[in-house]
């Protein structure tokens, strides 16, 4: 699939693996791929970026990744596995954008995470997986050796051949303006926190959030510029780390207290003048 915009930034490992999937912690499996992959490259550094995603939540897999991997240096590689359609016969990707390599099946996950310029390729299962694969734990029997591999210096060429289609697109995660001026959300997770990330940006509402106030559930929430800038138990919207907005509660949890969860839509309307 390369073309003449593809991203042309090489791609040279620096021993760092990022892990991201839907395991949880709670069973062994994330333990697996580890060991898989400090048996074949002892000298890996690797990080958890994520194993809280909602069990095969694709795209919030994607926000995760497309988020979290602007903080990470050139070479490293990551390892995302949110795979519902593990053992079926979708293709298991490898992509390069801006000197990152990117493993994950071909569900729409890197396309909705990366840019329109990222180069893909299809890993050959014959060439990097463990020798006998389990149908059920690609993460463990196949991403996992292949990252130690490439994080170690194997070329991509000797694990990939060309992708011979597009790969499934992604599922855009985006407000939408309606006819009444009005913006629509959905709530895309709620975190640890129980503060509620919003499929919202600044930018969808014209770079002034303040100017606007959310609605959901008929309740209405102001806009603070962060949690301490409201009493203990209020309720309001801000622009979080991620560079989203997202509904919070100081002191509380949004999704205790207004009572929404992931897919719930919230409005943004202006305030009066």
């Amino acid at each position: 699939m390369a073309g003449r915009d593809d991203d042309r930034t090489p791609f040279a490992p620096s021993g760092t693996i990022a892990l991201l999937t839907d395991f949880g912690l709670a069973d062994p499996y994330v333990g697996q791929m580890k060991a898989v992959l400090l048996a074949r490259f002892p000298a890996a550094r690797i990080v958890d970026l994520a194993h809280g995603v909602p069990p095969q939540n694709v795209r919030v897999g994607a926000f995760f990744l497309a988020h979290a991997s602007r903080t990470f240096a050139p070479g490293t590689v990551h390892v995302a596995v949110v795979d519902p359609g593990v053992g079926s016969a979708r293709r298991l990707l490898a992509a390069v954008e801006e000197g990152q390599l990117y493993l994950a099946p071909d569900n729409g996950l890197l396309p909705a995470a990366l840019g329109p310029r990222a180069r893909y390729v299809e890993l050959d299962p014959d060439r990097c997986s463990l020798p006998a694969r389990s149908r059920t734990f690609h993460g463990r029997d196949v991403f996992a050796p292949a990252a130690a591999a490439l994080a170690s210096g194997t070329p991509l060429d000797a694990l990939a051949r060309p992708l011979a289609s597009a790969p499934v697109p992604g599922a855009a995660v985006r407000a939408t303006r309606r006819p009444d001026g009005a913006v629509e959300a959905e709530v895309l997770f709620a975190d640890h926190y129980g503060n509620l990330v919003l499929s919202a940006e600044p930018g969808d509402l014209g770079g002034e959030p303040a100017a606007w106030r959310a609605e959901a559930r008929g309740r209405s929430v102001a806009f603070a510029g962060t949690y301490a800038d409201v009493r203990s138990g209020e309720a309001c919207a801000l622009v979080d780390s991620f560079g989203s907005i997202e509904l919070a509660v100081r002191d509380g949890s949004a999704a205790a207290e207004l009572g929404l969860g992931r897919g719930d839509p919230v409005v943004f309307r202006r305030n009066p003048c």
